[in-house]
């Protein structure tokens, strides 16, 4: 991965909680005029933060289009990005110093092969700090040993309750057809988020 992308509510915003609170560096904060592949004037700022693993996190801070409904928090099966930590001491000290500064930041819970907590950034986004369990190469390895046989039965026992809330050919796609895609219907239910 090179980097995974979020839109912010403000760029210095994003800035003191990436930079100041987390600890990554800001790597770039570039201003262009004209939205990418769409030959549209626009005014926006992509911002960089380099990760600790050397990859970035990347916002963009577009003035003319943002509303408070874009940074409603989202729940963390929706949508939470992770970085990982050394030590379990760490991951505590991280927890301490994020509550020092202000931001609410709940854990660590134990997940079997990771250790976690969380805490939102100033955007909506769920973002986790995660150390690896002493046992994590040996759970994974167990586990991805029946990884597909666990996915079949788990598609097989929840399809039909799938098929309650979701369209059947969008569920059963495997290529992307954009005409067959329903963007209203998407933001509709964004907006009611």
């Amino acid at each position: 991965m090179h980097h995974t992308a979020y839109r912010c509510r403000d760029a210095e915003q994003t800035r003191w909680f990436y930079e100041d609170v987390l600890g990554f560096k800001l790597a770039a904060a570039m201003v262009f005029d004209e939205e990418p592949g769409a030959a549209k004037k626009r005014e926006y700022m992509h911002l960089f933060f380099q990760t600790t693993d050397g990859n970035f996190i990347a916002f963009f801070d577009v003035p003319d289009d943002v509303e408070e409904k874009m940074f409603i928090a989202r729940h963390g099966f929706d949508q939470h990005i992770a970085f990982e930590v050394d030590s379990l001491e760490q991951l505590k000290a991280w927890r301490r110093h994020i509550n020092k500064m202000g931001r609410p930041c709940f854990g660590p819970i134990d997940h079997g092969f990771v250790h976690s907590i969380y805490m939102y950034d100033p955007n909506g986004v769920q973002v986790e700090l995660t150390l690896k369990d002493k046992n994590y190469d040996a759970i994974l390895a167990e586990d991805s040993a029946k990884a597909h046989d666990v996915l079949k039965e788990w598609t097989e026992r929840t399809r039909a309750q799938k098929l309650e809330r979701l369209q059947a050919d969008m569920l059963d796609q495997r290529g992307i057809d954009m005409s067959k895609a329903d963007f209203s219907k998407v933001k509709q239910e964004g907006a009611q988020s």
